[in-house]
């Protein structure tokens, strides 16, 4: 998995994450996340999905935590471009709107 960090401008965020988001690499993102909370100190995180290709339950497990570890520090964290698996997991696990704010298609 890789994790490409950008600024998009004051206060914002963005993490675009690509590849596979596992047991293997879940704690990549955490840690990822909990970096930019303590070094930006951004008020609002974006995590970009575009590129990521697969996505299990500890990979769902770790984008709520990230979603957790923002809020607590009254951060706000989006995911956006779930695709296609990636998308479908989100949804059949019920966290899609809550971490995109778009509500899974019925």
């Amino acid at each position: 998995m890789r994790i490409d960090t950008h600024l998009v401008n004051d206060g914002v965020i963005r993490l675009a994450v690509s590849g596979e988001l596992d047991l293997g690499t879940a704690d990549l993102l955490t840690d990822a996340v909990g970096e930019v909370l303590t070094t930006a100190r951004p008020a609002e995180v974006i995590i970009d999905l575009a590129g990521l290709s697969l996505c299990d339950s500890t990979g769902v497990d770790a984008l709520l935590r990230a979603r957790a570890d923002a809020a607590a520090q009254a951060v706000q964290l989006t995911v956006i471009n779930p695709r296609g698996i990636v998308r479908r997991v989100l949804d059949l696990t019920g966290t899609l709107d809550r971490l995109t704010g778009v509500p899974a298609l019925l």
